[in-house]
This record gives C-alpha cells, structure tokens and sequence, in this order.
C-alpha cells in the first residue's frame, strides 16, 4: 500500500509483488493455517529488514510487526483462503459475488492502473539507460558528482526540460522574476525530479540573491546563516542557500495531490534542500534534496 500510494518502485518490485504471488499461491491451494501465514509474513519481515540479527531491539521489532501483520492478514483473508475459487469451481449460485469481491476487484484495478505507470516510466529508465544521453536543458542542469546522474535523474530531465516545464499552467513565454517562483510540486513524483526543476528556476535567476525569497514562495523556511544574504561558504568556496520544509508538520511536499496520499503521514519528518552556487554567486551549480528520518 505504501509503495503504491507514494509511488515507490522499491516497495512494489522487491516486496509487494513477490508476496502477493506467494499469497495467491496460499489462496489457489487454500492454505488455510494460521502457522502457514504467521512463517510466510515472519519471512518477508525478516527479509525486507536484512535480518537485523546483531540488532536485538530491532530484530524484535521486525519479529513483532511480522507476526501482528500475519496474524490480521490471517483473519481477514487466510482462515478463508480458496472459498470463493471452490465455490466457483463448483459453480455454485453468485460464487465470488460477495460486496468483499468486488471491493477487491476495485482494489485490483487500481493496482494495475498504478502498476501500468510503473511500466511506462520503467521504459523510460530503459531508455536513456540504453540510448544517447538527454540534452542537459535550459538551463543546463548539473550534478556536483557523476555517479548522482542517474538513470531516475536522466528521465526527469526529459520530463522537465526547461523552466516552463516546472511552472504552473500559464503563459509559458512569461518567465518574470514573479513567474519563476510558481513551481508547480503538484507534477513532481520524486526527488530526482524535484531537484531538476528547482535547478531550472533558481538557475535562471541572474544570481543567489533570488534564493531566498525564491524557497520562502515554496513555503521553505531559510535560516540566516544559509540565506542569499548570509550563504554557508563551503571549504573550496562555493556559497550554499538551504531551504527547509517540515514533513511532520506540513505534510509531504510532494505529491500534494491526491486524497489518499494526503492521508497518509510521512516517513521523514523533514526536507532540505541545498542550492549551491560559484564562488561568486552568479551560477547555480547543483541543487540537492535530503530527508531527515527517524
């Protein structure tokens, strides 16, 4: 549920679809036993925490969590598992046509409208990793490191390629000081693409002196010792502004559309992100976006 509701490609491919097939298999055996789910659920929270046996606290945890999971799994579908696939079988009179069957069917349909995304912004992955390398855009977006251009980062940059991309809907010539603070953060999925169109329209500023009021527009609070008046100076002497969104009090800052995103809270409880410009200030050179976690 998480991975399809923030749309975390991690979550779906490594966890939620190899347990669904090991589920279906219960379901199409009709393995009924409360022993068989509590071991499959202990295994997959064991496997998706790396088997933290060094860790005591945090292997129990893992152990706990497992064994509560399977058990409630077990009471609303396990105790039941292939009733309604014998009962078709047996072709019994409004088989499977239960209100809980078709709120499943609901729920499955949604699942492959999510997954149907996944595919296609996975060939785009497959894509600019296999094809030549997409044009770095207006302006010309960096990473401080080449192992940050990746292959997530390569699409958002082909998704966003200029400063219009990352605007709300208005007049895409009008690219005014004013103009260039509506990001849209409605249209961002995930990082990488959050820190593509933050370069290209703090980089189409003239200097860091827009920085400031430009993250306090995105509702980003600036401390005075990292504001455009005040930047971190960093060792090789590149100035650093930061702005700073509180997850836990404001909500993820992205995705902001949706009722069932919106309902749910956020792992990190914080976002910063960090524009670095010359040692003069007159060039954005990278932008990064870190998360504080518990």
């Amino acid at each position: 549920m998480w991975g399809v509701v923030f749309r975390a490609p991690g979550y779906i491919f490594n966890g939620t679809i190899p347990l669904l097939i090991v589920l279906a298999v219960t379901e199409w055996k009709s393995v009924k036993s409360w022993r068989w789910n509590l071991t499959i659920w202990i295994i997959a929270g064991l496997l998706a925490t790396g088997f933290p046996v060094t860790d005591p606290l945090r292997f129990s945890a893992a152990l706990l969590a497992a064994v509560a999971t399977g058990y409630l799994y077990w009471l609303l579908a396990g105790k039941s598992a292939g009733d309604w696939l014998q009962a078709w079988r047996m072709r019994e009179p409004n088989a499977g046509r239960k209100l809980l069957n078709y709120a499943a069917y609901v729920v499955l349909a949604y699942l492959g409208y999510q997954l149907s995304g996944y595919l296609y912004y996975g060939g785009k992955l497959l894509w600019v990793s296999s094809g030549p390398e997409p044009d770095p855009g207006t302006p010309p977006f960096r990473v401080r490191f080449e192992r940050e251009m990746t292959a997530s980062k390569k699409v958002a940059m082909m998704d966003f390629p200029d400063p219009a991309s990352c605007l709300k809907q208005a007049e895409t010539n009008d690219l005014s000081t004013g103009r260039l603070k509506e990001m849209d953060w409605d249209r961002i999925d995930n990082a990488d693409e959050a820190e593509v169109c933050v370069f290209r329209l703090l980089g189409s500023y003239e200097n860091l002196s827009y920085a400031t009021d430009w993250f306090k527009a995105q509702g980003f609070e600036v401390p005075e010792k990292f504001s455009s008046s005040h930047p971190y100076i960093e060792r090789d002497g590149t100035q650093r502004v930061t702005g700073m969104h509180s997850i836990r009090k404001r909500g993820p800052k992205f995705r902001t559309t949706g009722v069932v995103r919106r309902s749910f809270g956020s792992i990190p409880y914080g976002m910063s992100v960090n524009a670095t410009w010359s040692k003069d200030g007159k060039q954005l050179l990278w932008v990064n976006t870190y998360f504080s976690t518990l």
